[in-house]
């Protein structure tokens, strides 16, 4: 296989796209426990209200619902900012990195730093049809974006990630 090359450089977009698929396949439960705990707090409520009926506990079963309610709204400001907060944090340290893709290795480069990273060294891959996630730690992963790729490059490079890769999602 002859070598793909590609530069990469990080966006809010592209990050907030890499994290949704991160909780998405690897912590589903994680990444919506906010959520359920929003939906329990509201079914809370709306079982209080028909066990006890509203006279005199308006109050407690107004309270659990508006707090479900709020709960649930910051579970979606958390999922659907996040890439965006961090890439915000973060905008000093983002760089164009070029990225060469080989049968054996990848190797990031970015100004004076370069890194390689053997295929066996990934941990596992997770993917979806317009980004590759390959982790080198449990929460530590590198985002290739479909954008960042020429013509059928990236099929070719999904096909080499299933390949090399032996835990792929």
């Amino acid at each position: 296989m002859n070598p793909i090359n590609i530069q990469f450089t990080y966006s809010a977009e592209n990050l907030q796209a890499a994290n949704k698929l991160h909780y998405k396949k690897n912590y589903p439960v994680r990444g919506r426990i906010l959520l359920w705990f929003g939906i329990l707090l509201i079914w809370t409520g709306v079982l209080f209200m028909m066990m006890k009926g509203i006279e005199g506990h308006e109050l407690m079963i107004y309270t659990f619902i508006a707090y479900g309610v709020l709960v649930i709204g910051i579970h979606f400001y958390i999922m659907n900012t996040l890439g965006k907060r961090l890439f915000k944090k973060h905008k000093n340290h983002v760089l164009p990195i070029d990225i060469e893709i080989t049968d054996q290795f990848i190797q990031l480069t970015a100004n004076e730093n370069r890194a390689k990273v053997k295929w066996n060294e990934i941990l596992k891959a997770t993917m979806n049809e317009n980004i590759v996630l390959l982790y080198i730690s449990k929460m530590s992963f590198y985002i290739f974006p479909k954008e960042n790729f020429k013509g059928n490059e990236f099929e070719l490079f999904t096909s080499l990630v299933k390949e090399k890769v032996a835990e792929t999602n």
